[in-house]
């Protein structure tokens, strides 16, 4: 019967949704799949209350919002291929050459603290003679969805309707009381024309450019529990202006903008380090409090949940980089939510239990995650707060609950893939726990924190118990095990969502350790079966999930930089969105697309490894 348990895995399946999008977004609205075409599939908030997120959704056929140009009835962005950046990693451009001389750009802007977009469409005659055409936007309402993991449509009532006091077309999802309401409105201002029974909808205009001559419209979008709110909050995004808000998105960007010689990772740590703050984080629209999530995206297979690793380790880190205040208000908020169940598997944005399975190193994240804030803010005064002070008492109390004293070691249920574990006491999970206890000594000795268990000796107890029971003599020398049973058995294994090829980043063992060296060499060896040697991208998979992990290439630069900055230049991912795994020959994504959460660890490590004295590392 258990190893029938140990065989039940939930893996991922294979991703087969590998179309060109562009992402963007801010606290309280999300944009997820914005298309090639320049349409907007679907738009979605978060609602802590429901424990998910709801979206407003077009269809395979037709995106919920495009925007339209015709000349002689003809569609032209529909045969027009559209050449996209990112401006400051977060403002998804385009530009195109339409008929003639007809030149078309386009910006897309979520500004921060605001309940909306806006979508800005510039057309330009370059030509010598007058163009006509007609221009606007257009979609279609086709759905409302409900996301945790999966999205499934909500049979509700779905209104569409003029506001004639705003000036908007409002979109109202209804179960009895209102779900959630999308206001648009267009400028110049055009009569919306819509459809409530197909749920189609546009707002086009003739546009007659005399040569040098260009014309900008504006799509306004504006997001709120109810049509009243959301036409209000689009009168407040019109008055503001949309040339007003693209410039506030742009400073915020830029005040956050991280530069680096190396210009193809400087784009890839900014658009991964924006991705994470908006797609690993949000604003709940029902109470305005800030929720820590896997990802906004409904692409990601397990989206709209909480796990405390993706929260505390992969995302707080990038929080913290691009934003101390508001990593302050985010260590609050998990820790006053989510403790009750600390290192249960994964929660309900609420706290509670979506999927349960105990695993040693979520709970340690906690300890982790306060400890780097400590270190990079010395905000001391944030411990003498009740809700971090007793959770730290609730953390310390089960983590002791796992310890076995014949061995010294903490036990774990699952493994850091959420997979069951082989033997109970995994050394990366003890290591992790060993710095946890380092910073409960710490506190103790600051007097910020009280306990009557001395954290310093059994921190160094737990050192000693990893160093005697977890190390084994492997291919190149001594090196660090997977697990142990703490009787003698081992097993020779390595997982990238919790490396050993962190132990040193984590402040266990020092770079230099003999021990550590060796194991990160039998990493990626061909002793290491789930290690893609001679592959264009070389890097360690897993039993998870065998294709190579880019977590993998996140170890890699926060360890000894074993080919982590070539990975990185080349490799596909997911749109250049983090993903779980890729195809070891091309580098594009194979499972875990819009990977928000772990976007932020790579857009970290990019990070530290450029400005680390270790920079250059110990190359095998």
């Amino acid at each position: 019967m258990d190893c029938m348990v140990k065989k039940l895995l939930t893996v991922p399946q294979p991703e087969t949704d590998v179309r060109p999008l562009y992402p963007t977004g801010n606290e309280y609205v999300a944009l997820p799949e914005t298309n090639r075409q320049g349409g907007i599939q679907s738009i979605n908030i978060l609602r802590l209350d429901h424990n998910g997120l709801l979206d407003f959704s077009g269809d395979r056929n037709e995106a919920l919002l495009s925007p339209y140009v015709t000349f002689d009835n003809k569609n032209l962005l529909r045969s027009t291929t559209l050449n996209w950046h990112y401006e400051l990693g977060w403002l998804p451009r385009f530009e195109a050459t339409l008929t003639g001389n007809l030149q078309l750009n386009g910006v897309i802007a979520a500004p921060p603290d605001y309940k909306g977009f806006i979508y800005l469409m510039t057309l330009e005659n370059r030509g010598s003679e007058k163009i006509r055409v007609e221009a606007g936007w257009r979609g279609r309402w086709a759905s409302f969805n409900y996301t945790v993991f999966t999205s499934r449509a909500l049979d509700v009532k779905r209104s569409i309707f003029l506001n004639n006091w705003t000036g908007s077309l409002v979109l109202e999802a209804q179960a009895g009381l209102p779900l959630a309401a999308l206001a648009l409105s267009s400028e110049p201002v055009t009569e919306w024309q819509f459809d409530t029974e197909s749920g189609r909808l546009s707002a086009i205009l003739p546009v007659e450019l005399d040569p040098g001559e260009a014309i900008t419209l504006n799509l306004f979008g504006a997001v709120n529990l109810e049509a009243d709110g959301a036409a209000t909050t689009n009168v407040d995004l019109r008055r503001h202006g949309a040339d007003v808000l693209l410039n506030k998105t742009r400073t915020w960007l830029e005040q956050r903008y991280i530069k680096l010689e190396e210009k193809v990772l400087e784009a890839v740590l900014n658009e991964n380090l924006f991705f994470c703050f908006f797609y690993a984080t949000a604003r709940s629209l029902d109470s305005d409090q800030i929720v820590a999530l896997t990802s906004r995206s409904p692409r990601y297979y397990v989206s709209a949940a909480y796990w405390s690793r993706d929260a505390l380790l992969w995302s707080f880190p990038a929080i913290l980089l691009a934003d101390q205040a508001r990593a302050r208000t985010l260590l609050l908020a998990i820790y006053s939510r989510h403790l009750a169940h600390a290192g249960d598997h994964a929660h309900y944005l609420n706290g509670t239990i979506l999927y349960p399975g105990f695993e040693l190193d979520q709970l340690a994240a906690y300890l982790v995650a306060l400890d780097l804030y400590l270190r990079k803010t010395g905000d001391y005064a944030l411990v003498k707060s009740d809700v971090i002070s007793m959770g730290l008492t609730a953390i310390a109390d089960k983590a002791l609950d796992r310890f076995d004293s014949a061995c010294g070691l903490y036990s774990s249920f699952l493994d850091p893939s959420d997979d069951p574990v082989d033997y109970p006491y995994l050394t990366y999970n003890n290591a992790l726990l060993q710095r946890a206890f380092c910073l409960l000594a710490d506190l103790q000795q600051r007097n910020a924190w009280f306990n009557q268990n001395d954290f310093a000796v059994l921190a160094h107890e737990l050192e000693e118990a990893i160093y005697e029971h977890c190390t084994i003599h492997g291919p190149s020398g001594m090196m660090f095990a997977w697990a142990v049973d703490g009787k003698g058995r081992f097993s020779l294994y390595d997982n990238p969502p919790g490396s050993l090829q962190l132990l040193a980043h984590y402040g266990f063992c020092s770079i230099e350790d003999h021990v550590f060296i060796n194991t990160v060499r039998w990493i990626r060896s061909p002793n290491n079966r789930y290690f893609h040697a001679g592959s264009n991208f070389e890097e360690a998979g897993s039993l998870h999930c065998s294709n190579p992990w880019p977590l993998g290439a996140c170890n890699d630069l926060l360890a000894l930089n074993c080919g982590a900055i070539d990975f990185l230049k080349k490799v596909k991912l997911d749109n250049g969105f983090f993903c779980e795994t890729i195809d070891p020959e091309t580098g594009a994504v194979t499972t875990g697309a819009a990977f928000a959460s772990a976007a932020g660890f790579l857009a970290y490590a990019l990070y530290e490894y450029f400005n680390s004295s270790k920079t250059g590392g110990y190359n095998q």
